[in-house]
C-alpha cells in the first residue's frame, strides 16, 4: 500500500509541477536549465552570449565560467553571486571578474545575499529572490491572483476547475495537491510524525504542530482590527470577523439557512440526514456532534467538573453552569416580546414562544402527534418503545425520563430544596414550588381559548379541553367504559379489583377513591357515627389534601 501512494504522488507530481502551458516539460529539459557553475557553457554563438530558455524557472542565462570565478547578474543590480533574472541576459564585461558569494560549499554556489541561504540551483535562487521582491508573476486569469511561482498558480486554478488529480489508493478520496493526499493518508497508516518537544503529543501534520505550540507559548498573532481580540490561527480570526460583518456565506441546500461556518452547516445538514456518526461505546447512543458526545459520557463517568463558585454545586457542563449562576444572580437575560415574560435560558425562551404561535414542528413518526419541544418528542418516544433506560441504584425503579429518576432519588435522601418565602414550606421539586406559589399570588396563566376559563397548572387546561371536546380516551379494558381522564379509569378499575387503598387510620374501613376517606374522616372530627351504605361520592378532590399528599402533582377532576 505504502508502494501504491509513493508511485501515485510521483506520477502525480510529474504531471502537476512540470506543466507549462498545456504540455509536459521533460524534466532532464528543466534540471539541465540549471547546471551547477562550473558546467554552464554557451551552447553555441560566443563566449559571453546569453541562451533563452522556455519553462516556469525560464529563460535562465549560460555563461562561460572559469573554475575560480563564476558571475550571473540581474539586471540593474551589480552585485556579485546573482542569477540573471528570467527572460534578461547579459554580456559578462572583463572588468567584472569578482567571484560569486560562495554558498554552503562547492554543491550549494547561489548565495542569497539578503538572508544567506544557499542553494544547489539558479533556479531554486531566483525563486528564493521572490520571497525578498514581492514579486508575483504569475496571475490567475480567473480572478487575478497573483503567486510567485507557476506551481502555485496551477493548484489555484484546480479551486476553479474543481481538477483533483491525487486519489487516494485506500478509500478513492480525492484531493488537490499532493500535500493533501500525503496527509491524508496518515489517517490510514496513524503516522503522526510531528511532536511537540513540551508535553510531547504527536501530530500528523506540522501545521497542526504550529498551532498547539501557541499553546504553551500563549503566542496569539492573529488580533481582530475591530475589537483587538487575538486568536491562535488565522482561520479563527477570519471566522471572527463574520461576526462584525455579518457574513454567511454558508447555505444549507433544504432549507437556506446560512452559517458563519462550515463546521456549523455540517453539523445542521446531520437534522436533515438524522445522521449521529459519534456512538457512545457504553450505551449505544449515537450524536451529531463529537461535543454532545463529551458531554454525553459524564452521565457514565459522573464526572461534574464545573462547579458553582457561590455554593459550590458541581455541573457536567460550563453552559449548566451559566445558567445556574443566573439563580444567584437573578439575571433572565431572555425577554419575550409578546408577554414580557423573562427567562435565563434562550432555549425557554423560543419554547415559551410557541405558546403564542401555537407551533409544534417536533411530529412522532409513529402516531403522528406534534410537540413544540424536541425533548417532549424524544420522551414521547419511550410510550412507543417501553424503553426505561433510567435506573435507581437504590431500589431498582427504572423511568423512561432522568427528570423522573433525579425526583424519584429525592424520597431515599428527602431531600426538598426548594422553599416558599411565604410559607416557609419546602419541596422537592422546583415546578412543585411554583405551582404553590400560584396559591399565594392568585396567578392563573393557562387560560381556555374557548370559555376563557383560567387555570394555575397547565395540567389542568389540558384536562379542561376534554369537557369542550368530549373525548374519552381511556377506556376500561374489563367493561369497556370509557373515560376523559387516566385518574377516571383507575378509579373505576378499582371496582374490579375490589382494590381500597385508602385506609381510615382510626376506625380501620377501606375506600377506593380519596374523596371517600376524606369524608369519612370528616364525619369523625364532628363526632357523628359514620355509615359507609350512606357515604356521598364527592365530585370534586380537597386542594389542601391533595398539596399535603402529592404536593399538588394531582389535577383536579
Amino acid at each position: 500500500m505504502e508502494r501504491l501512494l509513493s508511485v501515485a504522488l510521483q506520477r502525480a507530481e510529474l504531471e502537476g509541477n512540470w506543466k507549462h502551458e498545456g504540455r509536459l516539460e521533460n524534466l532532464q529539459e528543466n534540471q539541465e536549465s540549471c547546471p551547477e557553475p562550473e558546467a554552464m557553457a554557451c551552447k553555441g554563438g560566443s563566449a559571453g552570449d546569453g541562451v533563452q530558455e522556455h519553462g516556469e524557472l525560464s529563460l535562465i542565462p549560460r555563461t562561460t565560467l572559469s573554475p575560480t570565478a563564476t558571475q550571473a547578474t540581474v539586471p540593474g543590480d551589480s552585485r556579485p553571486g546573482r542569477c540573471s533574472a528570467p527572460g534578461k541576459s547579459r554580456k559578462r564585461k572583463p572588468s567584472d571578474s569578482r567571484p560569486p558569494a560562495k554558498g554552503d560549499g562547492p554543491g550549494k554556489p547561489w548565495k542569497c545575499e539578503d538572508c544567506g541561504k544557499a542553494f544547489s540551483y539558479c533556479s531554486a535562487f531566483i525563486l528564493h529572490q521572490r520571497t525578498h521582491t514581492g514579486e508575483k508573476p504569475f496571475a490567475c486569469p480567473e480572478c487575478g491572483k497573483a503567486f510567485s511561482q507557476s506551481v502555485h498558480l496551477t493548484l489555484h486554478q484546480r479551486t476553479h476547475t474543481g481538477e483533483k488529480p491525487y486519489a487516494c489508493p485506500e478509500c478513492g478520496k480525492a484531493f488537490s495537491q499532493s500535500s493533501y493526499l500525503a496527509s491524508h493518508w496518515r489517517t490510514h497508516t496513524g503516522e503522526k510524525p510531528h511532536r511537540c518537544a513540551d508535553c510531547g503529543k504527536a501530530f500528523a501534520r506540522p501545521t497542526h504542530l504550529t498551532q498547539h505550540l501557541r499553546v504553551h507559548t500563549g503566542e496569539r498573532p492573529y488580533a481582530c482590527a475591530r475589537c483587538a481580540k487575538a486568536f491562535r490561527n488565522r482561520s479563527s480570526l477570519i471566522e471572527h470577523q463574520r461576526i462584525h460583518t455579518g457574513e454567511k456565506p454558508y447555505e444549507c441546500a433544504e432549507c437556506a439557512k446560512a452559517f458563519r461556518f462550515s463546521s456549523a452547516l455540517i453539523r445542521h445538514q446531520r437534522i436533515h440526514t438524522a445522521e449521529r456518526p459519534y456512538p457512545c461505546g457504553q450505551c449505544a447512543k449515537a450524536f451529531s456532534q463529537i461535543a454532545h458526545l463529551t458531554q454525553h459520557r459524564r452521565v457514565h463517568t459522573g464526572e461534574k467538573p464545573y462547579a458553582c463558585p457561590d455554593c459550590g454545586a458541581p455541573f457536567s457542563q460550563s453552559s449548566s453552569l451559566a445558567e445556574h449562576r443566573r439563580i444567584h444572580t437573578g439575571e433572565k437575560p431572555y425577554a419575550c416580546g409578546r408577554c414580557s415574560k423573562a427567562f435565563t435560558q434562550v432555549s425557554h425562551l423560543a419554547q415559551h414562544q410557541r405558546t403564542h404561535t401555537g407551533e409544534r414542528p417536533y411530529s412522532c413518526r409513529d402516531c403522528g402527534k406534534r410537540f413544540g419541544n424536541r425533548s417532549h418528542l424524544l420522551q414521547h418516544h419511550l410510550v412507543h418503545s417501553g424503553e426505561r433506560p433510567y435506573k435507581c441504584l437504590q431500589c431498582g425503579a427504572a423511568f423512561s425520563h432522568v427528570s423522573s429518576l433525579i425526583e424519584h432519588q429525592k424520597i431515599h435522601t428527602g431531600e426538598r430544596p426548594y422553599r416558599c418565602s411565604e410559607c416557609g414550606r419546602a419541596f422537592s421539586q422546583a415546578s412543585s414550588l411554583t405551582l404553590h406559589l400560584r396559591t399565594h399570588t392568585g396567578e392563573r396563566p393557562y387560560a381556555c381559548h374557548q370559555c376563557g376559563k383560567a387555570f394555575s397548572n397547565r395540567a389542568y387546561l389540558i384536562q379542561h379541553h376534554i369537557v369542550h371536546t368530549g373525548e374519552k380516551p381511556h377506556e376500561c379494558s374489563g367493561c369497556g367504559k370509557a373515560f376523559s381522564f387516566p385518574s377516571a379509569l383507575i378509579r373505576h378499575q378499582r371496582t374490579h379489583a375490589d382494590m381500597k387503598p385508602y385506609s381510615c387510620a382510626q376506625s380501620g374501613d377501606a375506600f377506593a377513591q380519596l374523596p371517600h376517606l376524606t369524608q369519612h374522616l370528616g364525619a369523625h372530627r364532628e363526632g357523628k357515627p359514620v355509615n359507609r351504605g350512606q357515604l356521598l361520592v364527592l365530585l370534586v378532590w380537597t386542594k389542601l389534601d391533595l398539596h399535603l399528599d402529592q404536593e399538588g402533582s394531582v389535577g383536579p377532576i
